[in-house]
């Protein structure tokens, strides 16, 4: 696969923001955030049906008849109260790439169908229709090993099966000079899915099989659905029951 990995490496965790002037003025002088994501919404720098809803976003557990994005808290307590972002800040990082946002959010659905077969063995096989959102400094973002788990399969088997070492591919070096200065928390992670698509591609050309019988060439490939993931500017956090959970990094 020839692709230029370092030039990929610096857009980790840094998307466009094209709209970013425009959804600061729409919030000068509010400090209230629910004012704030209605002010938003209602410039259309929202994507998606939220936009229907007047800025209230359907609870995680809610049923929902197609695929709704919200945004994430961790510390929302049992209320009736639709999720917001958890400052005006975080609204604004949220409304200033609908494009980018929409994207993203479209791939991490399409990732998690592809990767299923890669879950935890204890994880609901429930297909993701939802996506939700959290934003986080992207030096302090953490990701817990089982959050990494389908990541994590694909690439060990792919190294089992080709044989490959991976510090020593040339993909994952060039992310590292790029990323161990200025992306060190999430550097491997990078590195070790660059390395899964590098080896899926291989794997397709040497028509090798998975333990299970399947040929790489007849499935669809979850590895570049999370590098195109990558090149948004965004990341995936999690993949829970039927909801896949993004990071948009702070501003």
């Amino acid at each position: 696969m020839n692709r230029d990995w370092t030039d990929f490496a610096r857009h980790v965790l840094l998307p466009g923001r094209p709209r970013l002037p425009e959804a600061r003025t729409a919030v000068i002088g509010m400090t209230d955030v629910r004012e704030a994501w209605e002010a938003l919404v209602s410039r259309d720098l929202v994507p998606g049906p939220e936009r229907e809803l007047r800025g209230a976003f359907r609870d995680l557990a809610s049923p929902v008849e197609g695929p709704r994005w919200q945004p994430l808290r961790d510390d929302r307590t049992e209320t009736n109260d639709p999720p917001l972002p958890e400052s005006v800040d975080a609204a604004v990082a949220l409304a200033c790439d609908p494009r980018g946002i929409a994207q993203a959010g479209s791939l991490a659905l399409t990732f998690a169908a592809q990767s299923l077969a890669w879950a935890l063995p204890s994880a609901p096989r429930v297909a993701a229709t939802r996506v939700a959102w959290k934003v986080v400094a992207a030096d302090r973002w953490f990701q817990h090993y089982a959050d990494r788990y389908r990541m994590a399969m694909i690439v060990e088997e792919l190294a089992r099966l080709t044989g490959a070492r991976l510090p020593k591919l040339a993909c994952v070096r060039e992310v590292h000079a790029v990323l161990d200065v200025t992306g060190r928390a999430y550097a491997q992670r990078v590195a070790d899915d660059v390395a899964a698509c590098v080896l899926w591609a291989e794997a397709v050309a040497r028509d090798l099989a998975r333990p299970d019988g399947g040929r790489y060439r007849e499935m669809a490939d979850p590895t570049a659905t999370m590098i195109a993931l990558w090149s948004t500017g965004y990341a995936l956090d999690h993949i829970r029951d039927d909801a896949v959970v993004l990071v948009a990094p702070a501003l």
